[in-house]
């Protein structure tokens, strides 16, 4: 029978299995307090939460020493009138035509009225756009390539937003509210009755195997910012 039982100190797997469930448990605890004194004080209380950097993931399996964060969910029309105003900042003002004229539509029909009071009732399957009707609205933007994308060689027409209107305020729009919302840049059809001429997606032979474009009239396209509430 051995004559004494010596402890000399935990070795790095003793120390993990006994230390970090009681981390992680007192992270957990703090956070769900603090949470709950916040909304005490009117913060959101379904807010979207952020795990060691991950959003939606589970806050209860934070890593010891990690991150919890809640995040005031925004709202859509927080998000829509965040972007109408730096668009109306970044817009060129010549006539004053153009930056008047930044609409919002929900599912394709345009916002008459209080802005704010028509968002609030948004729902994930709603899509909400925000565009510019002027005839010269693509141009500034400086697409010249893609119809569908816009992709390819550009430059701007206005020497006062050389680098675009929609497309930098729709990347400003995805930092600040990407978390919780989709926000995409598109060229979008309206119904404003414009029609531009344009090569046909197709062809036509003219003689013998030669091919020419033909030349069509087609709907003007204008960019727009889309944005959807994140499922």
């Amino acid at each position: 029978m051995a004559k004494s039982v010596k402890v000399s100190g935990f070795t790095s797997v003793q120390w993990d299995k006994v230390i970090t469930p009681r981390i992680q448990d007192y992270q957990i605890e703090v956070a769900e307090q603090a949470l709950q004194a916040a909304v005490a004080e009117g913060f959101d209380n379904q807010p979207i939460v952020i795990t060691d950097g991950k959003p939606r993931a589970d806050y209860r399996l934070v890593r010891p020493f990690g991150r919890i964060e809640f995040i005031r969910r925004p709202t859509m029309a927080d998000a829509v009138l965040w972007a109408l105003d730096q668009l109306r900042k970044r817009s060129p003002v010549l006539t004053g035509r153009y930056v008047q004229s930044h609409t919002v539509l929900i599912n394709g029909r345009q916002i008459e009225g209080d802005i704010q009071a028509a968002l609030a009732n948004v729902k994930p399957t709603d899509r909400v756009q925000i565009a510019n009707p002027q005839p010269y609205a693509r141009k500034l933007e400086g697409a010249t390539a893609n119809k569908r994308t816009g992709r390819g060689k550009r430059k701007a027409a206005s020497k006062q937003a050389r680098s675009g209107i929609y497309r930098v305020v729709q990347r400003g729009m995805v930092q600040q509210y990407g978390r919780s919302l989709f926000v995409d840049f598109k060229y979008v059809k309206l119904d404003t009755g414009v029609k531009v001429w344009g090569d046909q997606g197709g062809g036509y032979r003219t003689s013998g195997t030669k091919r020419s474009v033909k030349r069509v009239l087609r709907d003007q396209v204008y960019p727009a910012i889309q944005v959807y509430i994140k499922a």
